[in-house]
């Protein structure tokens, strides 16, 4: 081999602590165990949920015709759903017959009446409790919460006894960390709710045994974020509010809408929003004014009344300016909430989409993990489904890309899914056409991408962050033609001055983030991997 090829650049150093490294060995051990283990299958699954069953009760109504019974179930009202926690994988929920729900590990065949949640690499002593992993602790702020909302729609009605058709859903919008402050408990909080029940007793603790151990202690201390449990990406704003009844009663409505923002545009928002909590459409009706500077008007109306009217040099800028309006009038933390840019007025939409959002979350989700399309739905990142299409199109060209499924049904109301692209196919068990489809991509993918473990390497090769979109293209480009028209007289403009300067440091950021540290070279006894272009395994999709 040429001796120039096994030099290497080296471009940084990883640092870390025995601690890390121990724990590190753990979950690497523990993940071995765990893969050499066989998923029970699904038959067997619910062969084994009946074997307790007495032989008369199996099977008792295939010989009964035109029989019906009917049967009562005790099951808890659910009050306070909390859209950010989600369950592990393999964990599901199965409504006991005392009516209180427990989680199954369907792999081990454990059960639990508290919500399992994912640690992570975070520290399993000093982390936030979820709220959702005390039962009666979370049921008991529910119940406050809702008694609250009751006494403010009560006091809302009254007000709105005149109009009673103008009656909006009150919408709420959450951000994560606005989430992990109020459905997290400290220490503290955990143990003032639980020294009602338990006694506790203080004991004194062995002092360092020397600085190197204190600063040790001081450097944990300051990664104290990092070892948290994972959660969605900082910033990651929901809005989430209930929907209207079909019937248009002003009962507690059983479903709950979700909405992210971000990327979206007012128009876009606006109808999700208008469709779901009120089930009517927001209908814009066009003016032609005297105005030069803005010539056009458009005017919003739910329904037979008028909520807001914008102005714009087009007929498309008045209509995003009325929508706005009617956002800030709908939802009135919409203003506060909502990331705008106020230094152009030509933007269309709210919460630009940022180069360096935290996809971090993906890094510990396995490819054909099952709650991959519900993150993906929460952070607006491309499905699985939409990321296959982008890989073969990729790969493959626009007008090679077949993609054939078809749904077979099975027992206990569930169904097979079949997908087939070139000479992979994929078969899994979902409840619906559409978790089918996601999951039978996420199975494609895999076979497609053997070397690839978890979904955010996926989301680096065929995700939004793959490509510059062409719509942050021209805002860029409007936002330095923008920048012309604020040079004065005589002078220097200083705003192309300032957007300069900024390009100029984003260039440097990333030429130093490639730029070596020193050489590398490994002994002559370790076997280095042949190039790439050398064995590369092309996967055959005609």
């Amino acid at each position: 081999m040429n001796p120039a090829l096994r030099e290497f650049d080296v471009l940084d150093d990883l640092e870390g602590n025995e601690h890390e490294e121990n724990e590190a060995q753990q979950s690497n051990s523990s993940e071995y165990e765990s893969d050499g283990s066989e998923e029970v299958p699904l038959d067997d699954l619910d062969a084994m949920l009946e074997e307790g069953l007495p032989d008369k009760f199996k099977d008792s109504g295939k010989n009964k015709e035109h029989s019906i019974r009917l049967k009562r179930k005790v099951v808890l009202e659910e009050i306070g759903h909390d859209h950010f926690d989600l369950l592990p994988e393999g964990w599901i929920q199965i409504m006991h017959n005392s009516g209180m729900p427990v989680y199954l590990h369907q792999k081990s065949r454990v059960c639990t009446m508290a919500r399992p949640y994912y640690l992570g690499p975070g520290s399993s002593r000093n982390h936030k409790i979820p709220l959702s992993a005390i039962p009666c602790l979370q049921y008991r702020r529910a119940l406050e919460v809702e008694k609250k909302n009751k006494e403010e729609k009560e006091k809302l009605s009254v007000q709105n006894q005149s109009q009673p058709e103008l009656q909006l859903m009150t919408a709420k919008i959450e951000t994560s960390e606005e989430n992990e402050a109020s459905q997290s408990l400290e220490a503290l909080d955990l143990r003032e709710y639980c020294k009602s029940i338990f006694n506790f007793k203080t004991i004194t603790l062995i002092p360092f045994k020397s600085w190197a151990d204190r600063r040790k202690y001081v450097r944990m201390t300051k990664d104290l974020k990092k070892r948290q449990r994972p959660s969605l990406p900082g910033g990651t704003k929901l809005l989430k509010f209930p929907t209207q009844n079909p019937d248009g009663t002003n009962s507690r409505s059983k479903g709950e809408w979700i909405i992210n923002p971000n990327g979206k545009s007012y128009v876009c928002i606006l109808h999700e929003y208008v469709q779901h909590a009120l089930r009517k459409h927001p209908k814009y009706q066009f003016k032609e004014l005297e105005n030069p500077a803005t010539p056009y008007s458009a005017t919003v109306f739910i329904g037979d009344m008028q909520y807001s009217v914008g102005v714009g040099a087009s007929k498309k800028q008045a209509k995003v300016e009325a929508a706005k309006a009617a956002l800030e009038v709908l939802i009135p933390e919409m203003k506060d909430k909502i990331e705008r840019d106020s230094q152009f007025g030509m933007r269309s939409g709210i919460a630009k989409r940022s180069q360096n959002n935290d996809i971090s979350i993906f890094d510990q989700i396995k490819v054909e993990d099952p709650r991959v399309a519900e993150f993906c739905a929460k952070t607006t990142e491309p499905p699985p489904y939409a990321i296959l299409l982008t890989c073969l199109s990729r790969n493959m060209g626009l007008g090679d890309i077949k993609v054939n499924y078809e749904m077979n049904s099975k027992k206990h109301k569930e169904d097979e899914f079949t997908m087939t692209v070139g000479n992979h196919t994929a078969t899994v068990t979902c409840k619906n056409k559409r978790d089918g489809k996601q999951r039978a991509a996420q199975a494609i993918l895999q076979s497609l991408h053997p070397n690839i473990t978890y979904w955010g390497s996926l989301l680096r090769m065929y995700g939004n962050r793959s490509i510059k979109n062409v719509k942050e293209k021209k805002q860029e480009e409007q936002e330095i033609t923008g920048l012309q028209s604020k040079a004065s007289l005589n002078q220097p403009n200083f705003a192309i001055l300032e957007k300069l300067k900024t390009e100029m440091l984003k260039l440097k950021e990333k030429r130093e983030a490639v730029k070596a540290k020193g050489k590398f070279t490994p002994p002559e006894n370790i076997i280095l991997p042949s190039l790439s272009s050398t064995d590369l395994n092309k996967v055959n999709l005609s």
